[in-house]
This record gives C-alpha cells, structure tokens and sequence, in this order.
C-alpha cells in the first residue's frame, strides 16, 4: 500500500525523475522518501538551471505595479485549493479502481482467475468485508491525506511562485502595459478572468486535452536510439582503457591519486547509447 500511495502521488504531481533523488541513501529507509538534504540538493541543482538577471532599476520601479496585478491573479491560498483539487479530481478515479471489490480479492487471495470470476458482485463484497471492513471507506482516507498533503506543499510554493510571476511581469511589461492589465482587471469581466486564468490550466478540459495528446507527443520522440546514433556518427568515438597513451595513463593516475597500474579496474568502457537508460552513459 505505501509503494502504492507514493505511486499515485508521483503520477500526480508528475514529479520529474532524477538520479540525484534515485540513489539508495537518498531516501529515509522505512518511507522511500527523499531525504531533505536530497530534496535541496535536487532544489539547488534544478534552480541553478534557470540563471536570472537581477532587476534594473526600472523594472524594480515597475515591481509595485506587477505585484498588483498578480495578486489579482493568485490571491492569498489559491494555488494550494487549485492544485489540491486537481489532485483529488486526478486521484480519485485512480485510486477507486484498484479499490473495486475484483482488485482487492485478486491482489488478497492466492487464487485463479477463472474462481474470481465465478463470484457474483455481492459475493465479491461479501469476501471484501471480511478482509477488509473499512474498504469502501480507505479510498476517501487514502486520498484525502495525500491531497491534504500535497495542497500544503503546493500552498508553500505559493509565495515564491507569486514573487517569481511579479518579477516576469515586472520584465516583460511596461508601465502602461501593466496600467491597461490592472485597469482590465478592475472591470467585472477582468476580475473573473484575472481570478479564473491560472486556475484554466488545471481545468478537466485542459487536463483531459493534454493527456489525449500524450501518444502524439510520445510517438514524436520516433526511434531516440537511432537518431542519437546517427548524430553521434560523426563524433570521435569514447576511448577505452586501452586506447589511452602512457602519458595520458600517467597524467589521469595523477589526478586520481592512483598507482596507475590500477587504471585498468578504475576506468569503465563506454556505454553503447542503447544501454544508456539514465541520461548518464553513451
């Protein structure tokens, strides 16, 4: 069950896998979750992607007039009630289905499927109940502690995404640009909209479009291992142990602090790019 309540919350908040967060003594032993001090490694590392400019003078005289208009935008505890509802609107029919009388016998009981199938609908129940007394109420437990959960940490990125998004509008528009957004935002349909626009991309039309549009997006990825061998052809090919010279065997033992005699079962051959599932090897 704990690998399944963790399952769906990383399906749900479509979490992006990373080495860092992979290694064995990065997680606490008895939950499988990332430690802190892996989570702000992975914080640091992931941030220092996105190099920023410090504001000039005039965007920083433009910031007052940006934090008014995203306010607008993301009232105090919107982005937590957003998200949590999303993720509640994702999880739910999720995690009904592997809680449906049929799931729960087969996962509970060591038996075929042809005498699982013979079970009438009440008998299912029936067999459920002794099991499990609470299961019809376990789904509506299990979901509410992780939207519960993940509302409060999405609410905890609500201050720094507020910041971030004042900063953007600060860079991005001018004086009058940000006087026209907030005079429109004053109007009855301004204000509904400034309310509703950040809440559009969590909409079940918007979610249920992107997640049509999912085996288009994966079929465009095509034959990855090829490509990349085709536009490794003309790259010098990695070196092994072998290929490198005296000088280079001596120059490497010296910056490892190594005998070199042992290079050989330090350095690894190179990975084929077919092997290469973590984004490390070639």
């Amino acid at each position: 069950m704990r690998k399944l309540v963790w399952a769906s919350i990383a399906i749900g908040s479509l979490a992006i896998a990373n080495p860092v967060l992979a290694q064995d003594n990065a997680a606490e032993p008895e939950t499988g979750v990332p430690t802190q001090d892996r989570m702000d490694e992975f914080a640091g590392m992931m941030a220092g992607l996105f190099q920023t400019e410090p504001l000039t003078g005039e965007e920083q005289a433009r910031l007052p007039a940006a934090q008014n208009v995203v306010g607008k935008m993301m009232p105090d505890g919107f982005y937590g009630k957003m998200m949590g509802d999303m993720m509640d609107k994702m999880m739910r029919p999720m995690m009904s289905m592997i809680a449906s009388p049929e799931f729960i016998l087969g996962s509970r009981l060591e038996i075929d499927q042809e005498t699982l199938a013979g079970l009438g609908e009440a008998e299912q129940i029936e067999v459920v109940t002794m099991l499990d007394p609470a299961y019809d109420q376990r789904v509506d437990v299990i979901v509410s502690v992780i939207t519960g959960k993940m509302t409060g940490m999405f609410s905890a990125m609500e201050g720094p995404m507020r910041e971030g998004l004042s900063k953007a509008y600060a860079v991005r528009f001018d004086d009058a640009q940000l006087a026209d957004i907030a005079a429109f935002f004053s109007t009855p349909t301004g204000g509904v909209y400034a309310k509703e626009s950040m809440a559009l991309f969590a909409d079940p039309q918007v979610m249920q479009a992107s997640i049509k549009a999912l085996p288009a997006m994966m079929s465009g990825f095509g034959d990855m291992e090829s490509a990349m061998k085709e536009a490794m052809a003309s790259l010098p090919s990695e070196r092994q142990f072998a290929d490198l010279t005296t000088e280079q065997r001596n120059r490497l033992a010296a910056l490892l602090g190594v005998n070199a005699d042992n290079l050989a079962d330090i350095v690894k051959p190179p990975k084929p790019v077919e092997a290469s599932h973590d984004g490390h090897g070639q």
